[in-house]
């Protein structure tokens, strides 16, 4: 049997064009790109991006639970149907799928697609990397083909949602039982995703995969967010091997390989991630910024890293941008490149551990104690 870890950072026919060196001309600025990120996001029509996978997902998860708890009525229900004072429950399956909203306004569709070409060439003309893209497709139709090719295919859509089924158990002393099924969508809030895969087999033997594939969305409630995500998961693309690097060398030396302590490894490093990708998108994104789009408030910047700061995967943010800005951008860069242990240390040095008020301790117990437990984990990144 195989378990899979994810590390996140989650087109039978489309309209697309390719990112290359060469690129067409571009507006002199993207004011009413802005303009289309402040109205208000559509909510359908959904189409399908990918296939139902049958593994734990804490997104569907919490949102089942969140739904029982807030429908008293049906946990009184299932206890009369099971005559009993104590009803217990199992969780038997969940699957999940991503769907998205299309972006079929053509104005707004064009402009975000030539902002990302641009944006993107701003960072690599900057930074010096070479172009990690084969093509940008703005999707129109489901199920997208999923390219087989060396290259990093960009999918741009204007809203991401997860649907899931889960599937309970209920039963009472007597052992009987009854069965639940629950459907739902979740508008994730994650504008952009880019993953890699750990997987582990039973002997303790793992190898690294990532995705060839990213997607962003054209709207999110703060439009710096929508703005700089080509630009956040760019970075992620290219820094990614460094990162999988240290994971891999951490794993190899644990003597005990398990999910759980994969997982462990896997999530402290995609912080350190998030926090020098974070550092440079601070660093170079404003001088873009300044020349293309304006009156782009300072403010949004700040709603954005304050909103941030609340989840564990970021813990390491606002040190990072202190860390980059001290060393510089390029500097950052070539340690992180050349020296990613270093640069961890750096970032760690006389600083406090980020403590998480909403602990997920609860839900990891809970599903801990489920049966049949899931063999894949999403680590966010």
């Amino acid at each position: 049997m195989k378990k899979t870890i994810m590390v996140i950072f989650l087109v039978m026919f489309f309209q697309s064009i390719g990112i290359t060196r060469s690129l067409p001309e571009f507006p002199v600025d993207y004011s009413r790109l802005l303009e289309f990120i402040k109205m208000q996001d559509k909510e359908e029509p959904f189409y399908i991006f990918n296939d139902f996978e049958d593994d734990f997902d804490a997104d569907s998860y919490k949102t089942t639970m969140e739904y029982f708890n807030s429908h008293p009525a049906i946990g009184e229900k299932l206890r009369s149907d099971l005559n009993g004072k104590e009803v217990r429950w199992e969780l038997l399956n969940i699957e999940h799928r991503i769907l998205f909203v299309p972006e079929t306004r053509e104005e707004y569709s064009r402009l975000y697609k030539s902002y990302c070409n641009q944006v993107i060439k701003y960072i690599l003309d900057k930074t010096n990397f070479n172009n990690p893209y084969s093509g940008m497709h703005t999707l129109v139709e489901a199920q997208p083909e999923l390219f087989n090719n060396k290259g990093i295919t960009a999918f741009l859509v204007h809203n991401l949602v997860k649907e899931f089924n889960s599937t309970f158990v209920f039963f009472n002393e007597k052992n009987k039982k009854i069965k639940v099924k629950l459907n739902g969508r979740i508008f994730l809030g994650e504008v952009g995703s880019y993953t890699s895969f750990v997987i582990l087999q039973d002997n303790g033997d793992f190898e690294l995969k990532r995705n060839n594939f990213t997607v962003w969305q054209n709207s999110a409630a703060n439009p710096y967010t929508a703005l700089m995500t080509p630009v956040e998961e760019t970075l992620h693309i290219l820094l990614r091997e460094n990162t999988e690097k240290m994971i891999k060398e951490k794993i190899d030396h644990n003597s005990v390989k398990t999910i759980e302590n994969i997982q462990t490894i896997a999530d402290e490093w995609i912080s350190v991630e998030e926090a020098v990708v974070g550092g440079l998108v601070h660093a170079l994104f404003p001088g873009f910024a300044k020349q293309y789009l304006g009156t782009l408030q300072k403010s949004l910047e700040d709603e954005d890293l304050e909103t941030k700061s609340k989840f564990c995967k970021y813990k390491y943010l606002k040190r990072g941008i202190d860390l980059v800005e001290r060393l510089g951008y390029k500097e950052a860069i070539r340690m992180y490149k050349e020296n990613t242990k270093e640069f961890k240390k750096l970032l760690k040095s006389q600083f406090k551990e980020f403590v998480i008020l909403d602990s997920h301790d609860e839900l990891d117990e809970k599903k801990n104690n489920l049966r049949g437990r899931p063999d894949v984990t999403d680590i966010a990144g």
